[in-house]
């Protein structure tokens, strides 16, 4: 049965051992929804794994999950899980980004700090996604922390949904909408 709003999938790409991180962006959307996209009839829906065995198992279906999705969170310190498939998630939300025929509008990437590192490796995948233009890439040390930065995100995406919606129902008067029939 239709629901009324316009949804819009997040997919929140992260490691098993970042689960508390990841609920954090589980808890934003949530409050996003609540106080912004919800009384637009609009919602971020947050989609996504929880446990690593079930992205290997399922890849086929978690791509296509990527492929339908709006916008693309990836928590990152220091392991990429399995195979190295939550980087290969990445890859595959950056270029659905860039592929206009997709719903994909942004990549976000959420960086924990991980002041012991010492994988040369890491280290060099940490310092790619820094220099990379084309990304929005945020610090944090804390889950409280992601939960401020995100609550930006969420909220900024939640106003480019929302403002389409208003612009034509300010363009579409009682007028306008006699003259073409509606």
């Amino acid at each position: 049965m239709p629901h009324g709003f316009d949804d819009y999938r997040v997919f929140i790409s992260a490691p098993g051992d970042l689960e508390p991180d990841r609920q954090a962006c589980n808890e934003v959307i949530a409050e996003v929804n609540e106080t912004t996209a919800m009384p637009a009839k609009i919602l971020l829906v947050s989609v996504g794994l929880r446990d690593n065995d079930q992205i290997a198992s399922h890849r086929s279906i978690v791509s296509d999950n990527v492929r339908w999705s709006t916008y693309f969170v990836q928590i990152f310190q220091d392991d990429w899980g399995p195979r190295d498939l939550f980087r290969k998630l990445f890859l595959l939300a950056a270029e659905c980004r860039d592929d206009a025929t997709m719903p994909m509008r942004d990549v976000v990437i959420c960086l924990k700090d991980a002041p012991h590192e010492t994988s040369a490796e890491i280290l060099a995948f940490r310092r790619e996604f820094e220099e990379r233009q084309d990304l929005r890439v945020f610090h944090y040390s804390t889950a409280d922390e992601l939960r401020v930065q995100l609550a930006d995100v969420c909220e900024g995406w939640a106003r480019s949904l929302i403002e389409p919606v208003i612009e034509s129902r300010t363009t579409t008067t009682p007028d306008s909408a006699a003259a073409t029939g509606a």
